[in-house]
């Protein structure tokens, strides 16, 4: 598919060099507008002979006639035709590349990418996610959910501008604590069959190697409990269900189980360990205002 400029170099039949001096498109779009030379030189606020030296100049430089006398008046040839609504095409892309710019600087144009571990997008940032469409509606917000691990990883890779982790971060990542939670232990509350010894109890954690899971194991040693492991999972949901189902224990934040407490499904015993999710992007990456907003907001 060609180009307008291409399209338009090939009706005059010349291999037109671009770019233009934008103030000779400017020229040519306010005479196709005006009643005459003298009025469009006025809009414009240049003299005449300016002007009309201006427009000669990108005659000779397309090297076709763009104007042509009728009586005392200068009228536009064909090609002077096509001329002109090129200009008024580049002129208003220009405008309208300007102006996206200027709202991108401010944080309202173009597109965000957001990583996001479960636990962020379950419960701990979807009124940040809400509350930022709704103020950035323009934006193209994308969102990624995976491990601490493979959302850094993405991150390396310019595949994500910002991403909510567990700590630690890699040294080659500008790193925020965002949040920070409490793991405890959540054993099922009252289930036939359910074990109310530890190291007798069936086991549901998060994946072996992941930030959380590593946490947890030192807590677990720590008390000098060796869990049963016999489903790991990623998603704090399907820990929890496993609890409120009797079918294991589980460690988890406060705000996956506490409900389940609440309504007698679970009970809750000791403290285990502390996590911090992390707002991180590329060291020394350029300022984006739209990366700065969404920080704001999860930070609030």
């Amino acid at each position: 598919m060609t180009s307008d400029h291409e399209q338009f170099a090939a009706k005059l039949g010349q291999d037109v060099p671009f770019p233009f001096h934008a103030h000779q498109l400017a020229y040519l779009r306010e005479v196709e507008r005006a009643p005459t030379f003298t009025a469009a030189a006025e809009r414009l606020g240049i003299s005449q002979p300016a002007l009309s030296q201006a427009l000669a100049s990108l005659e000779r430089h397309l090297g076709v006639p763009l104007f042509e006398r009728d009586g005392r008046r200068r009228v536009l040839t064909e090609a002077g035709v096509e001329a002109a609504r090129f200009a008024s095409e580049v002129l208003g892309r220009a405008a309208a590349l300007r102006s996206w710019i200027g709202a991108r600087g401010q944080g309202d144009a173009g597109a965000l990418a957001v990583g996001m571990i479960d636990a962020a997008s379950l419960y701990l940032l979807p009124s940040t996610i809400g509350a930022y469409r709704a103020a950035h509606p323009a934006v193209d917000l994308r969102l990624l959910v995976d491990t601490s691990e493979a959302l850094m990883e993405r991150l390396r890779r310019f595949e994500l501008d910002l991403a909510f982790v567990i700590a630690p971060a890699g040294e080659d990542l500008e790193a925020l604590p965002v949040r920070t939670e409490l793991l405890h232990i959540y054993a099922p509350a009252n289930a036939p069959g359910a074990s109310d010894d530890p190291a007798d109890a069936e086991w549901a954690l998060y994946p072996s190697g992941s930030h959380t899971r590593s946490l947890i194991d030192d807590g677990l040693r720590a008390l000098g409990i060796i869990p049963r492991v016999t489903l790991e999972s990623g998603n704090p949901e399907v820990l929890r269900q496993v609890v409120a189902l009797g079918l294991g224990w589980s460690v988890l934040p406060g705000a996956v189980a506490d409900e389940d407490v609440a309504a007698g499904h679970a009970t809750r015993r000791e403290r285990v360990a502390e996590r911090t999710l992390l707002g991180v992007r590329r060291a020394g990456a350029a300022p984006d205002a739209r990366v700065e907003a969404f920080l704001r907001l999860a930070l609030a």
